[in-house]
Parts: C-alpha cells; structure tokens; sequence
C-alpha cells in the first residue's frame, strides 16, 4: 500500500511539474516572439526614416541651387516646408552630433534663403557639409539597424532620446 500512495504522489507531482514547465516554455517563447516583432517594427521604421531622410535631403539641396539665384516664392515655401520636414526627423539633444550638426546646417540655409545678399554665403561649402554630415548620420542609424536585428538586442545608448 505504501508503494502505491509513494507512486500516486511521485505522478501528482511529477504532472505539477511538467505542468509549470509548460506555463514557463510559453511565457518565454512569447516574451521572445514579442521581441521578434518589437525589432522587426523598430528596424523597419529606421529603414523608413532613413529612406525619408534621403529623399528630403536631395530635394533640399535641390531647392536650393534653385533658389541660389532668385526669390520665387513657391521654391521658398517648398525649401521651408522640406526644412522643417527634416529638421523634425533629428534629435536637438546634446550628445547627438551629427544631428546637431545638421539642424546647424538647416539654419544656414533658412538664413541664406531669406537673405538678400546670398553672394556673401559660402553655399558651395556649405552644402556639401549637409550631404557629408548626413551620410553619416544616415550610415549611423544603418548600422544600429543592423547591429539590433543580429543581435535582437535594442539596447539603449546612453544618450538622451
């Protein structure tokens, strides 16, 4: 008879414990497919952004070798609206260099289009400052797109966000 309540508790427990091993096995594989998708979504909207910066980039620089000779009023509002739409695309915190130097870059801009002596702006210079800081800042944000998706980590850097 002892052998018999011995078993029955050895089955109880063994089935409470294959039991919690099952609830444990489903919160971790849910836990990981929401990090699956949390890094899918994060990398997918950097690969937008990215793709936003460049197209907005190029159509700056474009309006502004339009506007490097004239003050037609519907370039000007398209190079605002297309500096804003970048300048709101970047981080103005410190420790974000390549931001910071772009939203620099943006203000020269704004102050070379609403001027009337543009021969005095060193627009050639400046210009391709914006591209080159640019190129980096976008190439930053590839590789932190890349790092996250072999590792899975989206680990926080310790700048201010």
């Amino acid at each position: 008879m002892e052998n018999a309540v011995f078993g029955f508790m050895g089955a109880i427990i063994g089935a409470l414990l294959g039991f919690l091993g099952s609830i444990l096995s489903t919160f971790g594989k849910s836990k990981d497919t929401q990090l699956t998708v949390l890094t899918q979504s994060v990398s997918s909207e950097r690969a937008k952004w990215r793709s936003d910066m460049r197209i907005l980039s190029s159509d700056l620089v474009s309006l502004l070798y339009q506007l490097k000779n004239t003050n037609d009023d519907k370039l000007q509002v398209e190079f605002q609206k297309t500096r804003v739409q970048i300048r709101l695309r970047l981080n103005p915190n410190d420790g974000h260099e390549y931001d910071n130097a772009l939203l620099e870059n943006l203000n020269d801009f704004n102050s070379f289009v609403t001027s009337n002596e543009k021969s005095q702006f060193a627009f050639s210079d400046k210009v391709e400052a914006f591209e080159s800081t640019m190129q980096l800042l976008i190439k930053q944000e590839w590789d932190k797109s890349k790092k996250e998706v072999e590792t899975g980590n989206l680990g926080r850097s310790g700048k201010s966000t």
